[in-house]
């Protein structure tokens, strides 16, 4: 892997020595524009090269991931590591609730790799109600001890057959309590 540096050659002429300028990159996504201010960027005179360094590549393009996610309505990389530690899971629990592999869990979090909005929705879910973690996999270990789902009882004297608002109520005469199923 080649390195850049100030005063090396091109990697692309090879005739022209880099050298180093800021300047804002500008980054476009459904009529959407994103600026980035002030980057070292290395520009070879020769061949007119431009080039940034592996690690502020990878940060520009963990950022631009979380402004495509935005606009298209999915949660951010660091979102979605949140949510992960927020339920007391590794990647290899998570992975295995979404069914995916586990490193694809990672690349959601480090932005090399879009979600689909079904594992975003996913992520919604478990986040607001966590106790779906037991329907969706039962036998996952469940760590986030902060949130134990209970069971409401709600006891009605006067059991009232008819259906209200679209909603059919059924209780167990011996221990009155109601479960509500849409209909």
């Amino acid at each position: 892997m080649f390195t850049l540096r100030k005063g090396r050659l091109c990697p692309v002429c090879e005739k022209g020595k880099l050298q180093v300028i800021n300047k804002d990159l500008l980054f476009v996504y459904m009529d959407r524009t994103k600026r980035i201010l002030n980057q070292k960027v290395f520009v070879c005179g020769v061949c007119n090269y431009e080039g940034l360094t592996d690690t502020d590549n990878e940060k520009i393009e963990k950022s631009l991931a979380d402004f495509r996610r935005i606009i298209d309505g999915l949660l951010p990389c660091d979102k979605l590591k949140s949510i992960r530690g927020g339920l007391g899971f590794n990647k290899k629990s998570m992975a295995k609730l979404l069914s995916v592999n586990e490193k694809t869990v990672g690349r959601y979090e480090n932005g090399k790799v879009t979600q689909s909005a079904q594992v975003d929705k996913l992520y919604r879910v478990l986040r607001a109600t966590p106790f779906m973690i037991r329907i969706i996999e039962p036998n996952l270990p469940f760590v986030g001890s902060e949130f134990h789902p209970r069971v409401i009882t709600v006891k009605k004297d006067n059991y009232d057959p008819e259906p209200a608002n679209g909603y059919d109520y059924q209780t167990d005469i011996h221990d009155q309590r109601m479960t509500v199923n849409a209909t």
